[in-house]
This record gives structure tokens, sequence and C-alpha cells, in this order.
């Protein structure tokens, strides 16, 4: 692991999510979050494809494009709401072409399949299709939710979640290194410890104590932001290990190059896809 790359990388990360909470308009917030998430679909795609597994790459991108723009849209242009509501002005198109997106997607992927000269995996063709686009963009989408959940302050929600969630990355990564003695789940990362893995949710619990000033919705509680740092610092983690077994399924170290000291985008979101429901959730049920 080259370390100064890794801090390169990461500064570089760190102004783009700052400037693109509080610095650009909420479009271009859209669009970085959207290249992102194209971006881990293709990661996704590679990977799998170097498996074995026959999916048609250009095309499953092409349909995480589709719903990430669908979310995007719909979110953007009615903060607040859930996502199964849109009271407004041209819901009725809005919400046909969200609810036609998915059984649309399974129609086209069979149509796809039909096109090949055999029947050969077809079957994990289509189901790592469907659950590639529902990893990451069905579940990266709620970036979405939560930036527009509460217009004035939503980028401060973001803010908190990507702290919490990155901070307990980093505790993992650091500790482990440090102290780090007695591997986790050798069969699916042998560098992870049992220490990182603790180490990073209390790093989390304790950032999110820090930082739940920033967040009214928490109720502005100290112990309520521990607790929920606790628990997404627990599901950051399996974010992480959940990735790890893709790519040893896939036989990859990481999942690109794309961020030098850091491997791809996927690498680097794996923690978020599964924080970032979880959140919107403690948000919408406090």
């Amino acid at each position: 692991m080259n370390l100064p790359q890794r801090l390169l990388s990461s500064a570089i990360l760190i102004g783009l999510v700052l400037g693109t909470l509080f610095v650009f308009p909420l479009w271009v917030f859209a669009l970085v979050v959207g290249t992102f998430i194209s971006v881990a679909l293709h990661e996704f795609f590679t990977m799998v494809r170097q498996r074995g597994i026959l999916v048609h790459r250009p095309l499953s991108v092409g349909l995480g494009v589709v719903f990430t723009a669908l979310v995007a849209w719909r979110s953007l242009g009615e903060p607040g709401y859930l996502p199964a509501l849109v009271p407004a002005e041209g819901a009725t198109l809005l919400s046909w072409a969200w609810d036609i997106f998915w059984p649309l997607t399974i129609v086209i992927i069979f149509l796809r399949q039909f096109t090949r000269q055999n029947t050969f995996e077809a079957l994990s063709g289509l189901a790592t299709t469907l659950f590639g686009l529902a990893y990451i963009a069905g579940l990266l989408s709620y970036l979405f939710y939560i930036r527009t959940f509460r217009p004035h302050d939503g980028a401060w929600l973001l803010l908190f979640l990507i702290l919490v969630t990155k901070m307990g990355d980093a505790g993992a990564f650091g500790i482990g290194n440090l102290i780090g003695r007695h591997t986790l789940l050798p069969r699916i990362s042998p560098r992870k410890t049992i220490e990182g893995f603790v180490g990073g949710v209390l790093l989390s619990a304790l950032t999110a104590t820090l930082a739940t000033p920033m967040v009214g919705q928490l109720h502005g509680s100290r112990l309520a932001g521990c607790l929920v740092g606790l628990i997404l610092g627990l599901y950051g983690q399996l974010g992480d290990l959940a990735e790890s077994l893709i790519k040893r399924d896939c036989q990859v170290k990481d999942s690109g190059r794309l961020l030098p000291g850091l491997g791809g985008v996927l690498d680097v979101l794996d923690s978020l896809i599964f924080t970032a429901p979880l959140f919107y959730g403690f948000l919408i049920y406090p």
C-alpha cells in the first residue's frame, strides 16, 4: 500500500465532497454521485466478467445510469418526500417512469439473453445483472434522498454520514495495521482483523458523538448520536466485508485502479452502500 498516494487520493476526494456539498449547485451533486455510481457499476461488471459470468457490461451500466437519473429526478424535483410519494405536477409521468423501471429492466436483460447463441450461464448473467443494479445503484441512490431530506441542511446530514462511515474505515485500517493480531474472516479477507473491526466501529461511534450537533434530526442528543454511530460503524464494516467477499470470489485485489492508493471507486463506496439506506431509515423513523 502506497501511503503518499493514498493520502493524496483521499485529500482530492475530501475536497470534491466538500465542494459538491457546500459550494456547487445541486445539479453538480447529482452529476458527481451519478458518475461515481456509473464507474462503480462498470468496475463491478468488469469483475464479474473476469469471474466468467456473462453479463452485458454496456447494457448493465446503462440501465444503472437510467435508474440513477430517475432517482435524482424524483428526489431533487420534490425534496423531502419519501421515494413512494411524489405529490406534484407531473407526478403521473414520474411515478410511471419509476414504477416501470424494474419490470422493464427484467424484460430487457432477458431479451439480451435471447440474442446469445447459447444458454450457457444465462441464469447467472440475469441474476448478477439485477444484483449489481440493486446493490450499487439501488442502495447508493439513498444518497440523493438524504441530501434532499431537509433542503436547508441536507448537506450537513450527508456530511455526517460520510464522516461517520469513512472514519470507521480509517479506524479499521489504522488500528488493524497497528495492533491487529487476530484475523476476522480469513477466507474472505485475510488482512482484516478483529481489532481493526472493533476499532473502526468505536471510532465511528466517537465521530458521531462529536459531530451530532451538526444534525438536529438526531435531536442534538450525543447519546443518540453515539448509538447511531455504533450501528452505522457496524454496517460500514459489514459493507466493506461484503465487497471483499465479491472481490475474493472474482479473485481480484481491488475493484479498479482509478484512485491510486485506494483502488477503485467501488472500494471507496463499499461501506456507504450499507450505511446510506440505514441512515435514511434513522431520518424518516426518528
